[in-house]
C-alpha cells in the first residue's frame, strides 16, 4: 500500500458531493457528483483511499500535529522566532494558519468518512470488500475525532453528509460524546477488520484489527477507563488481534528502513516515488503536491532544516538515569538527538564541521535526529522525506498495560512489560534495580519510561493531559510547577486554566453561530 493504494488524486474526492439545486440549477455533465460517482467496487476502493490521504497533509503528519505536541510538551522547546512569535500572540489571534490547518485536516478526514459511510453499502459489490471497507472508514473517522478532541476538547460530532444547510452548522458536542463516538467506532471496527498478517503486501498500512484494538485501549487509557483498556492492552499483547514485537533496532522505527514492522500497529504511509515535489504547506495540496513528510525539514537543526524546535536538557538529561548492562548509554541516545560525541557524524559532516553548535544566536549542545535521512538517504537532506511516520508502536503497548496495571493495584505485574522495552535498549532489569515501588512511584518510573521511549513522538503532551499534569484550574498543580522547571516556557502556555487545549479557530466562531470559544482564550 505504501507505493500505490494509499496516495489517490484529491481531485477523486473533491468532487464527490454536488451542490443542492437550491444552490446551484445547472450541471455540468463533465463534473463528477455523488450521482455519478459512487457506482462500482472501484469507486468505493477509490473514495476509501483517500480517506488515508489526509493523514498525510500539513495540519496532521506532515508535519503540523506533531511539532503541535511536542512543543506543548516539556521535550521541546522554540528555536524558531516565526514559532516563538505564535506562542506570544496566540492567546490574540488564535487563527494562526499553522493551527487552524489542523482543525480543517480534522474535519475534511471526518467528511471523507462519512462520505464512505453514507454511499459504500448501496453500491452492488463484494459483501466482504464492502463490509472491510465500511470498518476502514469508521476507524479513520474515529482516528480523525481522537486527533480533534485531543487537540480542541469541545468540537462538532458530524456523522453524515451534510445535506440541509442546517447541517453546515453543526452544533458544538463535549468531549465526552466524541469520545463515546470513537469508542463505538472502534469497536465496530475491531469487530470486522482484518488483522495486519491477513492483508497482501499490496495493501499494507490499511486499518487493522490491531490498530483499531490499540487506538481503544489509547482512548480508555486517556479517559481512565482502566478496568475498559486492561483486556483490550492484554488481548494486543496475547495476539488475540495480530502478531505484533519489539523489533531489534531500536533506530528500525524511524528510517525508511524496516517499515510497517513487527511493533507497528499504524502507521502513516510517506513515498517520494508519488506525485510532484511541491510540499503542501498549510494549505490544500494540489496536483504537484509530493506525498512526503515535512516533519523533518520542520525538527532538523539550521543547515538541515528550519531549526524550529530544539530538545530541551531535561529530555537529554532523562537518559542519563540509566545506562546499559554493559555500561555503555543508552541506545535511544544517539538514535533521537544530535550530540556532540566521539565519531558523532551528520550526513557525513562531524560535529564542529557541520556547524552545530551555534544556532540563531545561541548555543544548543543537542538537536533532534530521530527523523534525519542522514543514514538512509543522505542526498535528501530532509526536504521530502519518505520516512513513515509509525503513529502507534507495541512498545507504546507494553508500557500503556504497566500503566493500567499499575493503576489496578497490581504494581508488582507492572515490572515485566516495562523491562521489555528496557531489555531492547539493554538496560538492567528494574525489578531489581527499584524493587517493590509503590503505585505513586511506579506512576513516576512508567513516566521516565514513556518519555526515554517515545520522546519526539507526539506522545508526550497526551500523556501529560490525560495525567492532569497541565492543569491549572485547581489552583497549585505541583506537576505542573516540575515541569515548568523543564521547560519555562511551558509558564506561559499554561498559566491559564483551559489553556491545555487549543482555541477553535477564529473562523469557525465567525461562520457558525453554534460554535463558542473553549474557556479561558
Amino acid at each position: 500500500m505504501k507505493k500505490a493504494k494509499y496516495i489517490i488524486s484529491l481531485s477523486l474526492i473533491l468532487t464527490l458531493v454536488s451542490c443542492g439545486k437550491e444552490f446551484l440549477e445547472l450541471e455540468n455533465p463533465n463534473q463528477q457528483t455523488t450521482g455519478t460517482f459512487w457506482q462500482s467496487e472501484e469507486d468505493a476502493l477509490k473514495a476509501i483511499n483517500s480517506t488515508y490521504q489526509t493523514l498525510t497533509m500539513d495540519g496532521l503528519y506532515m508535519r503540523l500535529y506533531p511539532w503541535i505536541q511536542d512543543v506543548r510538551s516539556d521535550e521541546c522547546y522554540n528555536t524558531s522566532p516565526w514559532w516563538i512569535e505564535w506562542v506570544v500572540i496566540y492567546v490574540a489571534q488564535p487563527d494562526n494558519p499553522c493551527y487552524y490547518t489542523s482543525y480543517g485536516s480534522v474535519f475534511e478526514g471526518v467528511w471523507r468518512t462519512n462520505q464512505v459511510l453514507d454511499n459504500v453499502p448501496g453500491i452492488d459489490m463484494d459483501e466482504a470488500l464492502r463490509e472491510r471497507i465500511i470498518a476502514e472508514a469508521k476507524f479513520l473517522r474515529a482516528l480523525y475525532y481522537y486527533h480533534g478532541t485531543i487537540l480542541y476538547k469541545d468540537i462538532p460530532l458530524i456523522l453524515k453528509t451534510p445535506q440541509t444547510a442546517e447541517d453546515f452548522y453543526p452544533k458544538q458536542a463535549t468531549s465526552e460524546e466524541i469520545w463515546a463516538q470513537v469508542y463505538k467506532d472502534l469497536i465496530d471496527a475491531m469487530d470486522v477488520l482484518p488483522t495486519k498478517q491477513e492483508y497482501p503486501a499490496s495493501d499494507m498500512g490499511r486499518a487493522t484489527k490491531g490498530a483499531a484494538a490499540g487506538f481503544l485501549a489509547k482512548s480508555y487509557m486517556f479517559n481512565h477507563e482502566w478496568a475498559l483498556a486492561e483486556p483490550i492492552l492484554r488481548g494486543i499483547i496475547e495476539q488475540e488481534y495480530g502478531n505484533y514485537s519489539l523489533v531489534d533496532n531500536y533506530r528500525d522505527n524511524f528510517t525508511t528502513a524496516n517499515e510497517n514492522n513487527s511493533e507497528s500497529l499504524f502507521e502513516i504511509q510517506f513515498n517520494k516515488s508519488l506525485g510532484g515535489t511541491t510540499l503542501g504547506w498549510v494549505g490544500e495540496p494540489g496536483s504537484d503536491w509530493s506525498k512526503t513528510s515535512g516533519k523533518a525539514r520542520t525538527y532538523a537543526p539550521l543547515g538541515f532544516g528550519w531549526g524550529d524546535i530544539t530538545p530541551t536538557d531535561w529530555i537529554f538529561e532523562e537518559y542519563q538515569q540509566d545506562s546499559t548492562i554493559d555500561g555503555e548509554p543508552d541506545p535511544r541516545l544517539r538514535a533521537n538527538f544530535l550530540y556532540d560525541y566521539p565519531g558523532s557524524t551528520v550526513y557525513g559532516k562531524s560535529w564542529a564541521s557541520a556547524g552545530l553548535i551555534q544556532q540563531s544566536g545561541n548555543v544548543h549542545h543537542i538537536h533532534l535526529r530521530k527523523y534525519l535521512n542522514d543514514d538512509t538517504d543522505p542526498d535528501e537532506v530532509e526536504w521530502r522525506s519518505e520516512i513513515n511516520e509509525r503513529i502507534l508502536r507495541y512498545a507504546d503497548i507494553l508500557l500503556l498495560y504497566a500503566e493500567c496495571l499499575n493503576e489496578l493495584g497490581r504494581t508488582d505485574e507492572a515490572y515485566q512489560y516495562i523491562q521489555e522495552v528496557r531489555s531492547r535498549a539493554n538496560l538492567p532489569d528494574l525489578a531489581t534495580k527499584k524493587p517493590d515501588m509503590t503505585q505513586e512511584e511506579m506512576r513516576l518510573q512508567i513516566s521516565h519510561e514513556r518519555a526515554v521511549e517515545l520522546c519526539f513522538e507526539a506522545q508526550r503532551y497526551v500523556d501529560l493531559l490525560r495525567w492532569g499534569w497541565l492543569d491549572a484550574t485547581q489552583g497549585e498543580n505541583p506537576m505542573l510547577d516540575m515541569l515548568i522547571t523543564h521547560d519555562q516556557e511551558l509558564a506561559g502556555l499554561y498559566d491559564t486554566p483551559g489553556r491545555e487545549y487549543l482555541a477553535i479557530p477564529q473562523s469557525e466562531l465567525d461562520v457558525n453561530p453554534n460554535m463558542t470559544q473553549n474557556p479561558h482564550w
